[in-house]
């Protein structure tokens, strides 16, 4: 877990003295952004969980135990960026998204590769180390998401032997049938 390695206080002590860029503020404001609507999403799957059907979802431990996950970064982003953490952000879920159980399930595969893509493109862009690595570690966390709605989904849950990474504009455009 993040919060037990001592990376916390590396971000908010280092990376968030005077040497954050703007740049990192808004990418990090964008993965809260993000982690946020991961929230929402699994714990709407959570309360309607056994309402979806074709197929039946299933591993309900699975959604209880990423939601944490989510909420675990949502918490650390909110931490790192402090007074300047998005306030007022309010999401939709379209209705297509959970017409059926293979729907949601398209969906978390859309959401979890662009959530990884994401970090994997802020480990690139990042103006200091400690928020490169956590980057790359959030990725590695998504990338399990990834590969639980992937297989249940019908696929293989395997990502590119090297995954594509992606810039904070190109997965906002991702996200915008989510943002209210």
């Amino acid at each position: 877990m993040l919060f037990r390695s001592g990376l916390l206080a590396a971000v908010t002590s280092s990376a968030f003295a005077s040497s954050a860029t703007e740049s990192d503020i808004t990418t990090l404001q964008a993965a809260y952004t993000a982690e946020s609507l991961a929230v929402i999403v699994y714990s709407a799957i959570i309360k309607n969980f056994h309402a979806f059907k074709h197929p039946k979802l299933e591993n309900k431990d699975y959604f209880e135990a990423a939601l944490k996950n989510e909420k675990d970064h949502k918490a650390f982003l909110a931490n790192a960026l402090g007074a300047k953490t998005p306030q007022g952000l309010a999401f939709k879920i379209p209705a297509s998204v959970t017409k059926t159980g293979q729907s949601l399930l398209n969906t978390g595969v859309a959401l979890e590769t662009a959530f990884v893509e994401a970090y994997l493109g802020a480990s690139e862009t990042f103006s200091s180390q400690e928020l490169r690595t956590i980057a790359a570690k959030l990725a590695a966390n998504e990338a399990t998401h990834f590969s639980f709605f992937d297989a249940e989904a019908g696929g293989h849950g395997v990502l590119p032997s090297i995954p594509a990474s992606d810039t904070i504009p190109n997965t906002i455009k991702k996200l915008k049938p989510f943002l209210a």
